[in-house]
Formats: structure tokens, sequence, C-alpha cells
């Protein structure tokens, strides 16, 4: 809950707040850097790159003032009137000469160096942020900072690099110096955040925030979760299929019979009707005699099997693939 002042009124003072814990921490960021720098120079390397190392600890010791200068002024700047430190006159504006054209490198350089700094700036300081931006957004009743709003990573990083190139540092420095400036920027964007957050926080103004509106979701995001995560109600079992020639140990299996008349699921025909077989005697493809392959003789009863330890029936003789399903029927079932 706010404070009965004037929103505006403290969202002014929050902004000016954040300027002046970035300038607070600027000199000690600067020497930080200097000492990395020369820390690196004694590491042992490749030509090139000790050149880049040495040139890179000279133009801090030279520039670092005149570094530090620019962007006191930038940060100022920034604050005062409030818009952005992004200058699109940098770049030409959409639709301009009506045609393609190229990008000189150093434009495109340009974009590409700070906006890796915001990132690494938001890695470390986006929970920071997104408190701040809450409570940003409902002191000046809007749903979200504008998209130059100061209190971004990115015009920050804009700040930086241009008073980076107006010092007289080069675009091979920076990237000489890139992981120690992300890092100490970062730790520096990160306190700043957290400070501005607490003295919000003591002007009563969202002790809790409530991150609820910027969850994005869909009408159906609960449904399609639901029916992602949802199975099937469970079928009966799938019938194993026995392999072929063989009876299960009940004596009845996927195909009748040949006297049954009806085909089975191998193709055995009985009785002249459908299946494989051949015609009138109801013979199986395989030409192994009246009941094919694996079945018992026709003097037996339909579906059933000898006992073990019970021959065949008297006045019948067997074909090698009966003997082998009576010895396959003899090992499975028990006596």
């Amino acid at each position: 809950m706010a404070t009965a002042a004037d929103p505006a009124q403290i969202a002014s003072q929050a902004r000016r707040r954040y300027v002046d814990m970035l300038l607070k921490g600027l000199p000690a960021l600067i020497a930080r850097v200097g000492n990395g720098a020369r820390e690196l120079l004694d590491k042992p390397a490749e030509y090139a790159t000790a050149q880049r190392r040495r040139d890179l600890v000279q133009g801090l010791l030279k520039l670092a003032g005149g570094w530090h200068g620019a962007m006191s002024h930038g940060l100022r700047h920034v604050l005062q009137h409030g818009c952005t430190a992004s200058q699109p006159g940098d770049l030409p504006p959409p639709g301009a000469g009506g045609g393609l054209s190229l990008v000189e490198n150093d434009v495109i350089e340009r974009e590409i160096l700070p906006s890796r700094l915001a990132l690494a700036i938001m890695d470390r300081a986006g929970w920071e942020f997104t408190d701040l931006r809450s409570r940003m957004a409902m002191l000046e009743r809007r749903g979200e900072l504008e998209t130059h709003d100061m209190l971004r990573a990115h015009i920050l990083a804009r700040v930086v690099l241009d008073a980076w190139r107006s010092a007289g540092l080069s675009a091979a420095d920076w990237r000489e110096a890139q992981p120690l400036l992300h890092d100490e920027f970062a730790g520096l964007t990160q306190e700043a955040y957290h400070e501005t957050n607490r003295w919000l926080v003591e002007h009563r103004v969202m002790a809790d925030v409530d991150l609820r509106p910027y969850i994005r979701r869909t009408a159906d995001s609960n449904a399609g979760l639901a029916g992602h995560t949802s199975q099937a109600p469970l079928r009966g079992q799938a019938p194993v299929r026995q392999p072929a020639g063989r009876r299960p140990a009940d004596g009845y299996g996927g195909r009748d019979d040949a006297g049954s008349g009806f085909a089975g699921s191998a193709g055995y025909g009985g009785g002249g009707s459908g299946g494989t077989g051949g015609g009138g005697g109801g013979h199986a493809a395989s030409g192994h005699g009246p009941a094919g392959r694996g079945l018992p003789d026709r003097s037996m009863s339909p579906g059933r099997t000898p006992r073990p330890g019970q021959g065949p029936p008297q006045g019948s003789t067997l074909t090698p693939a009966q003997a082998s399903s009576q010895m396959f029927t003899r090992t499975m079932v028990p006596s």
C-alpha cells in the first residue's frame, strides 16, 4: 500500500535514488576493472593477446577519468530528461531509403556490445528488476514500464558504452575487458535495484509484490495440460499369440480342430470351408497329413491332447510334426 504522498513524486525520487546508487559505485567499479586488466596482463598468453591486454591497461590508466566523467554525465542526463539514452538517431528510421542498404560494422557493434552487457545484468539482477518494475508501474498507474525507461538495463548499457567510446577507448579494448565489465556492472546494478526496492518498501510501496499479472496464460492452457496428462481407460489384455504349430496347455488354442469347419488364425482349413487348406478333404497347406501341422489326429476329440505318458490312439500313426507337438505338450503340461 502506498503512502499518502504523491505517487508520481515517490516514483521520481526512486529513479533519483537508483542513479545515485550507480554514481556512488562507479569509482570503485572503475578501480576494480583496472586491477582486473593488470591481472590479465600478468597471465601468460600469445603475443597478439598480450599486446591487446597491454593496450587495455595503458588505455585505462590514461582514460579512466574521462570514462568516469562521461558515465556520470550520461546518467544525470537520462535522469533529468527522463527519455532515452538509446539515441535512435544512430540508426536509420524504419522504412528509410525505400530499400536495403549496407550497415557499417561500427554501427552493428554499437548495438551488439550493449545488448550483451544488458543480458549479463539481467541474468544477475532480473528478480530485483521485476520487483522494482512492479512497484514503479503501480505508482505510475501503468501496466508496464516504457521500452526506453531509464530503469531498464539496456539504457545503462548504452550509457556505459557511449562513455567508453567518447573517452577514447576502442571496441577492441571493450572486447578484451568484456568479462570484467559484465561482472562488475551486473553486481553494481543488482545492488542499485535492491537499494531502490528497499527504499520503496520503507515508504510503504508494495511490501509484497504480486507477479501474477506478468504470467501470460491462454484460455485453453489448463485444458491442454489435462489432455496431455490424462490416460485413456484401460482395455482388456491383448490375446497372447501362440507359436505356429503349438497348442496351449489347456488344449484350446487360437485355431480350431480341422473337423470343426472353421479356419483358424493361422489359416488352417477344415471341411472344405475357408482358410488356406486344399478343397474337399480340408488338408493343411503344409501337406503334413489330414490334420495339418501340429494338430492331433481326427480320431481324437477336438481340442484335446493326450495326457503325458499316454500314447497315440490305437490304429493311428503320428507324423513327425505331431510327434514334436506331443513332446512339447508333455514338457509343458504337468502330469
